[in-house]
């Protein structure tokens, strides 16, 4: 292979990149810092540095410590948060979640909106509502920057492929909120999100491969391999709840396929549970109060429940072989002991320590992932490594 070393544009442009990322990663830093950090002279450091400040990226805080060999004190430098904002919108099939960050990835508002029974156009119109009203609060100097969808479904080059609950009518929603908007637009599957706000966000910052179970109405996977969202070849990597766990057969000799989200996911608890009761409209705090009434037909529901996730996570353990496991689940998180039955029939199957977590901040976890990846667009910075700080229980 036939190696091209950069001309100076792309060599400018690359160091600019990486001072950029340093400021991110490391606000408040300062010049002498940063030239520190990339192993680059002061001279250019200041030329990038200076690019930048006249792009708005930059703000300076004023004077830090001088070195312990003295001398003068350097100017402080962070991400100007006043710089614009991005947007990300996860449409649940009960709830529309938005999230506004500013640039620097910190909380501006967060709010669930209710859509149960809407279609997507009523969505849409939803959406718009929202950005206008965001609009007359908004103060920064170059206003919404881009806008990030969380799908509960596959998503390839930028499209929705398949999006089981909630019928996208052929609307293209990058183009539909490109024209209107004028800034980039991403879709992501919503897994895939939670899985990057795992790596950016969490303590996955330091593991080079894991693997996200996303436990709600289905089953679904983000998978980070090598630091890198893992999508496949179609965007279908991670639809793990369709793994097959056994076939049973009918009296007519037929095939019937039994997938892990039919016996693990969310819905199928419930639905399991209304079916034995007679009972319907059950939801997750319905489940929550017959366990706590340690209701016996929930036991063996759940226990049906919690063999099936430990199984899919010793297949895709054997498959994929990553660092750790998160679980992102409403439902675990508040029945904190199937975490604990979980593990335990994992390491009955796998007989080792692999770390099985419940994702923290679960109910914020899609769309700040989603605020990840818009960030590192608008920001020109794809493909780089960016950290993000978690937002306090206060802003969350």
């Amino acid at each position: 292979m036939v190696q091209r070393s950069m001309n100076r544009n792309q060599l400018h442009d690359q160091n600019l990149k990486l001072v950029l990322q340093q400021i991110f990663n490391n606000h408040p830093t300062s010049r002498i810092e940063i030239s520190h950090q990339l192993n680059l002279n002061k001279s250019t450091v200041s030329s990038l540095y200076n690019t930048l400040m006249a792009d708005g990226y930059l703000t300076e805080l004023g004077l830090g410590d001088a070195s312990t060999a003295g001398g003068r004190k350097p100017t402080l430098v962070a991400i100007n948060q006043d710089y614009g904002y991005t947007l990300t919108f996860d449409l649940g099939y009960r709830h529309l979640h938005a999230l506004a960050t500013n640039l620097n990835g910190h909380l501006w508002k967060y709010d669930r909106i209710d859509t149960k029974g809407q279609t997507i156009h009523d969505m849409i119109d939803q959406i718009n509502h929202y950005i206008s009203d965001l609009q007359a609060e908004d103060t920064t100097s170059h206003g919404l920057l881009g806008i990030c969808f969380s799908i509960h479904g596959i998503v390839y080059q930028n499209r929705v492929q398949t999006s089981p609950f909630i019928d996208m009518d052929g609307v293209d929603l990058e183009q539909v909120f490109t024209e209107a908007y004028q800034v980039p637009v991403v879709l992501e599957n919503e897994a895939n999100l939670s899985a990057i706000y795992e790596r950016d966000f969490n303590g996955a910052r330091n593991l080079n491969s894991t693997v996200t179970i996303s436990i709600h109405r289905g089953i679904g996977a983000g998978v980070i391999l090598h630091r890198d969202l893992f999508r496949g070849e179609h965007g279908d990597a991670g639809e793990i709840g369709q793994t097959i766990l056994s076939v049973n057969l009918d009296q007519n000799g037929q095939r019937h396929p039994v997938r892990a989200e039919d016996i693990g996911s969310e819905d199928a608890i419930i639905r399991q549970v209304e079916e034995k009761k007679g009972s319907d409209n059950l939801d997750r705090a319905a489940i929550v109060a017959l366990y706590q009434e340690h209701d016996a037909d929930l036991a063996v529901i759940l226990q049906r429940a919690t063999i099936a996730i430990s199984s899919l996570i010793y297949n895709t353990m054997r498959t994929l072989d990553p660092d750790a496991f998160f679980l992102n689940s409403p439902l675990i998180e508040a029945l904190p002991d199937l975490l604990t039955q979980i593990r335990s029939g994992y390491q009955e199957l796998a007989h080792n320590d692999v770390t099985i977590d419940l994702t923290t901040n679960a109910r914020l976890a899609t769309v700040l992932g989603g605020c990840s990846l818009i960030t590192h667009r608008v920001l020109g910075l794809t493909g780089y490594e960016l950290r993000f700080e978690r937002p306090t229980d206060q802003e969350a």
